[in-house]
């Protein structure tokens, strides 16, 4: 019985050692790989980067310094965006792969013909990098496959941060305006003097009426904050139009119009229409005198009168 005992315990420590050997081999062996890029191209040579969905497409170009749209090369980008496609995701470093097998990509939806995004890299002299990505394992994680090679990765990414919606990628203050010195509209102009607000002809002020100082300050406000909700398919012929000066006697020339509920705005300096919502839109394009003046009523004129009196 203890010679049984004995063997038994003999073969439990061999299996302990052939397991830490393992390990250990297993660990050496990770511990001996060094993280490799994920995008195997300098991202200051990059002039284009195309994101592939399944029924959609979108470009980025660089001109210059600035990433722009291709379709719309005039139109700012967000900073954010383009900084996580052109720092974060060419700057990941992979060390293990998932897997190593062909057979496990469509599993992992990174296969050449299934696959969730597809990210063409195009530097200066014409060389691609692409990259399959597929699913998203957890929060924030995608699994991603080098275009030429067989190995999965899983990184630290987000699928909405690939966006192949135009919007997404614009910004959509690329209309405000700082430093408002002079409104003019076909009702009314104001001018700022002295950092106080002045209604100027063709309007004027009677001794009954002062100045709303309050909804000049929105207007303002709706001007320095103005955001448009995405770019228009469409040219249009304006209907309103509301002119603007900024504080170094720049001029900007507003249009709006309305088609079949929806509406629109563009500014004279940037050749393309933009939607806007509808509150906006009626804050903006159908202003008038009447909003700028306060009336003084009879009653608050006689008691000043009864009291100088």
């Amino acid at each position: 019985m203890s010679k049984h005992i004995t063997t038994l315990s003999a073969l439990f420590l061999l299996q302990l050692i052939i397991a830490g050997l393992l390990f250990s081999t297993n660990s050496g062996m990770q511990s001996n790989i060094s993280p490799q890029s994920l995008v195997h191209m300098d991202k200051n040579e990059l002039n284009q980067i195309q994101i592939i969905a399944k029924d959609t497409e979108l470009t980025l170009t660089k001109h210059e310094e600035n990433w722009r749209l291709k379709e719309y090369p005039e139109l700012p980008l967000l900073a954010s965006k383009i900084t996580s496609l052109t720092s974060e995701l060419t700057g990941t470093q992979v060390t293990w792969p998932v897997t190593r097998t062909a057979s496990s990509h469509e599993r992992f939806k990174v296969a050449e013909d299934n696959f969730e995004k597809r990210i063409v890299f195009t530097d200066k002299n014409n060389n691609k990098h692409e990259l399959l990505l597929g699913e998203s394992p957890s929060y924030k994680q995608l699994y991603v496959r080098d275009a030429d090679e067989d190995e999965v990765f899983s990184i630290e990414y987000s699928a909405y941060q690939l966006s192949t919606n135009a919007n997404d990628w614009l910004d959509k203050s690329l209309l405000s305006i700082n430093g408002i010195s002079k409104v003019s509209h076909s009702t009314v102009n104001l001018e700022k003097h002295d950092n106080e607000w002045q209604l100027t002809s063709p309007a004027k002020l009677n001794e009954q009426q002062s100045l709303n100082t309050e909804n000049i300050t929105d207007l303002v406000n709706q001007l320095t904050s103005l955001t448009v909700s995405g770019i228009a398919d469409e040219t249009y012929e304006a209907t309103n139009k509301l002119i603007i000066y900024d504080d170094k006697n720049t001029e900007y020339i507003y249009s709006f119009t309305a088609s079949n509920d929806n509406y629109f705005v563009k500014r004279n300096d940037i050749n393309q229409w933009f939607t806007i919502p509808k509150l906006k839109f009626e804050t903006l394009a159908n202003i008038s005198v009447d909003q700028f003046i306060s009336e003084t009523s009879e009653v608050e004129g006689s008691e000043e009168n009864n009291i100088s009196e």
